[in-house]
């Protein structure tokens, strides 16, 4: 079953550089990019109250109430998906869609491990280790090696 998942993440990384690209776009129509990125999410927001509205009348609820509940930080994603929007925005008509996408993945490596190292937020911890992060140093090559090219 863990190859129905790691082939759906494959897919929306497919297309997270189609995002990044067709947000860029919106801004040159829009010009502020918080406008651009707020479009990003009213489409988003548009879809999800639709799919969310399916999947109730199909038997699968859901429970609003619950979100009370979460702790605050449960509530910050919204805020970490528009600051990414929002990067994207700026940074794909200067540096490139595949510059964008290999810095922002290096980032969320890091970034994950150190979240696994620590076992913040709820999450099984993961030792860093030697392999890991020689891992990531590969990763800091092709940054580099895609960004040069330009």
């Amino acid at each position: 079953m863990k190859f129905g998942w790691l082939t759906l993440s494959l897919a929306v990384g497919l297309i997270i550089p189609l995002q990044q690209a067709m947000n860029a776009k919106m801004r040159t129509f829009v010009v502020n990019p918080m406008y651009a990125s707020l479009v990003n999410f009213f489409a988003g927001a548009v879809l999800g109250i639709v799919v969310a509205a399916i999947m109730s009348a199909s038997g699968e609820p859901g429970n609003w109430r619950r979100a009370t509940e979460a702790p605050w930080w449960a509530w910050c994603g919204g805020l970490i998906g528009m600051a990414f929007i929002t990067a994207g925005v700026l940074c794909v008509p200067r540096i490139g869609v595949a510059s964008f996408s290999a810095a922002v993945l290096v980032g969320q490596l890091v970034g994950a491990m150190l979240l696994d190292h620590m076992g913040w937020m709820g999450v099984i911890q993961r030792q860093i280790t030697a392999t890991r992060m020689c891992g990531v140093a590969l990763l800091l090559l092709g940054v580099w090696l895609i960004h040069r090219d330009k």
